[in-house]
């Protein structure tokens, strides 16, 4: 069997001593982290990696059933925590990247001090009375038919929503481009898995302080949502980050640093 290594495409970075496994979203790959990386090297050994389907992932690393949902994504993360001996390792996630993460924590608990979940949510659709994820059935619907029906409107509809108040031409473009690079095989039924699923009950499994980044305006997570993490996950903080949009690597990369920096260990062997 292929190294997971090699199958995910792994890349390291940085100067610093204390491992960061950097975990993309939904449509993304490691790339996506480009304008993080240099407020981040100088502290961390950076580990990087594209889920399997995206990015640079090889083609064997891809299957259809396993893939199709977070848990099983969540599978290769175990894996690659076992090939490289990761212990104390901060994980940094970005949106399902961040589920993905907490999946693999509930796993490999000693393989993490630290889980960095930014704009991640345990369940985008709304479930009433108690618990608002932002979307209604009849919303979803309406995503995972245009998808369906035509993949290029989709991609440019979900870019300009994503962004919301962060979009810029240049921000558009290369979110679309991103969803556009990715087969349509590989994020159909995946976002399916992601928009109708539900991962609440695995909150109470976690054991890894958990730190949640959420930007003030997001028209993917719901304010409400990232409140919903942090009251149901164990030794969780929520960082509020005064900016718009759910992809705030992309947008705002310094300020997304600077919320980071104090709130995480920075340096190997720092509380």
């Amino acid at each position: 069997m292929a190294d997971i290594r090699h199958l995910l495409n792994v890349t390291e970075h940085g100067r610093g001593e204390t491992p960061l496994l950097l975990i993309h979203g939904f449509g993304c790959d490691q790339t996506a982290w480009r304008r993080l990386l240099p407020f981040l090297e100088a502290d961390y050994r950076l580990i990087l990696l594209d889920l399997a389907g995206f990015g640079c992932a090889a083609p064997e690393a891809f299957d259809p059933e396993r893939h199709a949902t977070p848990a099983g994504h969540a599978e290769d993360i175990v894996a690659l925590c076992d090939a490289l001996s990761l212990e104390g390792a901060v994980m940094l996630g970005h949106s399902i990247g961040g589920t993905i993460g907490l999946l693999a924590s509930i796993a490999r608990p000693q393989a993490f001090r630290r889980l960095v979940m930014v704009c991640s949510s345990a369940r985008y659709l709304d479930d009433p009375p108690d618990y608002r994820g932002g979307y209604s059935h009849d919303q979803l619907d309406g995503l995972m038919q245009l998808m369906e029906q035509n993949y290029l409107d989709w991609a440019g509809t979900l870019s300009k929503v994503a962004l919301g108040d962060a979009a810029t031409a240049s921000h558009e473009h290369d979110l679309r481009e991103r969803f556009l690079a990715v087969e349509p095989q590989v994020l159909r039924p995946l976002a399916r898995s992601i928009f109708l699923g539900d991962t609440r009950h695995h909150l109470a499994e976690v054991s890894v302080p958990s730190l949640i980044v959420q930007t003030a305006r997001d028209a993917i997570v719901p304010l409400e949502a990232a409140e919903y993490l942090q009251a149901h996950l164990p030794e969780s903080e929520l960082a509020v980050m005064e900016s718009a949009g759910h992809y705030p690597q992309l947008t705002d990369p310094e300020l997304l640093a600077r919320t980071l920096q104090g709130r995480v260990t920075i340096r190997a062997g720092r509380p």
